[in-house]
């Protein structure tokens, strides 16, 4: 049986610290089965082989590097399969992670689809396909998934503030190299802008005070 000092409670499970305040707890010598399901061995594999994947990623990243080096033909390839290759890493150790909220994800997702598809447009020569039409586009999907998780969510829609503002200064930065004329045709940069700051705006209307307790939590103003 272990003891609490600071919350004053028993805790009949193997455990060094208290699941409320974190304590160290005080045990009297007394051995107990635990009464909560251990996954640290679960924790522990996952990571493990999330390790593995990514060592071995690292491996085939610099055999793949050496072939397209001594079979150069015009294409970096080596670049594509290296952007596809930190783009399965990066999922594997922030999505597939349990411990990062569904929030996290979604921005590590749209972040590293945007960082991709940059990367493969300069490995193709750069013809500006993924400021032209990649990136806009993952931005509005990213507006999607947002209005959609926060009707699924409608009771913390609030928690998905920080999000929307990630998603606003993206279409932000998009409607600038519009506006500077290093993207081409005015449809999507309007319409990535105008969705983002649509679902911001709107949110901190209908929200009122509940937005405003948010925002100022997270900035902490």
């Amino acid at each position: 049986m272990n003891r609490c000092k600071r919350c004053g409670i028993d805790i009949n499970d193997e455990t060094s610290r208290c699941l409320f305040c974190g304590m160290v707890l005080s045990g009297d010598g007394s051995s107990t089965e635990n009464i909560y399901p251990d996954i640290r061995n679960k924790t522990r594999m996952l990571k493990r082989t999330i390790n593995i994947i990514t060592y071995f990623a690292v491996v085939l990243e610099i055999f793949l590097i050496v072939i397209n080096y001594y079979n150069y033909y015009g294409i970096k390839w080596s670049v594509i399969t290296g952007g596809a290759l930190f783009y399965l890493v990066l999922t594997l150790q922030y999505t597939v992670n349990k411990r990062n909220g569904h929030i996290v994800k979604i921005f590590v997702q749209m972040l590293g689809a945007m960082l991709l598809v940059v990367i493969i447009d300069f490995a193709l020569g750069f013809s500006g396909w993924s400021f032209n039409i990649g990136i806009p586009l993952i931005i509005l999907l990213m507006d999607a998934v947002i209005l959609m998780c926060m009707l699924i969510n409608y009771k913390n829609w609030q928690s998905y503030l920080l999000i929307q503002i990630f998603a606003l200064i993206s279409s932000i930065f998009h409607m600038g190299l519009y506006l500077a004329g290093c993207v081409n045709g005015p449809l999507l940069p309007w319409l990535s802008f105008g969705m983002s700051a649509f679902i911001f705006t709107s949110c901190l209307v209908i929200g009122g005070k509940k937005a405003e307790s948010e925002l100022k939590k997270r900035f902490y103003i």
